[in-house]
């Protein structure tokens, strides 16, 4: 079965996921079960670069710079900030995720200690021992850190690692203490961990469509079976869907454009149009294929013939498909 081919832009990804309603959606819908515990009215968006200094190398100082792909503060109560959340987009598998993952996450802790370390020692409140050598008091707390990695690649098959023991290479004697190494687990977000009926926004139609990306008969039967609900989608959720599936039909619409769209006519032109496409790719293909084959045959008709016979099978092969087969059969080409 011929499939879609997901060209979305990734600014654009990271655009959609920048609006507070579909970026609290996300996470209620993916870890919370759709429980509505994060507010889009009580984000904040934070800082996505990040800087950490992490010793000296040759005598220069070494910094580390990241930038997270989207990062907001959240409320969890009314004044008071309650929690750090991080997504990060994925259209490729990244076989290092948890990886940059636990790195991200320790740069935002360091971050916030180094901040609350500056603010005691600005304050002179610091008693002499233990609190004084780490310039926080006992009773200091760090907001907690959220970090999703939201994959949204045409194939929907997550083949790396979820964790960090999966990147590990334990030897046989440690396994029986291989909880003694610290893990650092990946909160994987696609189709296949959550469940759509989680999520309020468009967030819901893209994770159902998702999975049918390269399946276009499924495709057609799944707006089939919806088609009531598809042809009259709300707007705002028909602009969401269009920046993963990049639905032609649709890329005019705006972030807060207001009525219903057609889902159904705008994702079966667009099958029809990548189908067209997918043709007219291999037709290209196959001509390019094909002079590559008549070249080497040239070649090696050219090598192994003296060069009036050569020219002789060369024009003949040219000019007869049926001996150019037997010749290509001839010579393994």
């Amino acid at each position: 079965m011929k499939g879609i081919v997901l060209t979305a832009m990734d600014d654009e990804i990271y655009e959609v996921l920048s609006d507070n309603e579909i970026f609290a959606d996300l996470f209620n819908g993916a870890l919370f079960g759709g429980n509505q515990i994060i507010r889009p009215d009580m984000l904040e968006q934070e800082n996505e670069k990040k800087v950490m200094r992490v010793g000296k190398e040759g005598g220069r100082r070494v910094i580390l710079r990241r930038i997270r792909d989207v990062q907001k503060l959240s409320g969890l109560r009314e004044s008071c900030l309650a929690v750090v959340l991080a997504a990060e987009g994925q259209r490729n598998v990244h076989y290092a995720m948890p990886v940059r993952c636990m790195l991200y996450d320790a740069m935002d802790y360091t971050r916030q200690v180094e901040r609350m370390v500056k603010k005691r020692r600005e304050e002179g409140k610091l008693e002499k021992g233990a609190e004084y050598l780490s310039g926080m008091k006992r009773e200091d707390r760090l907001l907690p850190v959220i970090t999703i990695v939201f994959y949204y690649g045409e194939e929907q098959s997550w083949n790396g690692p979820l964790c960090l023991h999966d990147m590990l290479d334990i030897p046989p004697e440690l396994e029986p203490w291989a909880a003694c190494i610290q893990d650092y687990r990946v909160n994987l977000v696609c189709s296949g961990t959550v469940e759509s009926s989680h999520f309020r926004t468009g967030l819901r139609e893209v994770f159902e469509l998702l999975p049918l990306l390269k399946d276009k008969e499924g495709m057609k039967e799944f707006l089939e079976t919806r088609k009531r609900e598809f042809i009259h989608l709300d707007a705002k959720k028909g602009w969401l869907v269009s920046k993963f599936l990049n639905v032609p039909a649709l890329k005019e619409l705006k972030e807060n454009e207001k009525g219903e769209v057609n889902m159904c006519t705008a994702i079966e032109e667009m099958l029809e149009e990548r189908e067209t496409q997918g043709i007219e790719r291999g037709i290209e293909r196959g001509i390019e294929q094909g002079e590559i084959r008549v070249n080497q045959l040239i070649e090696v008709l050219l090598r192994q013939s003296e060069l009036d016979e050569a020219y002789k099978q060369i024009k003949r092969a040219v000019t007869d498909r049926d001996y150019q087969k037997k010749l290509f059969d001839k010579y393994g080409i």
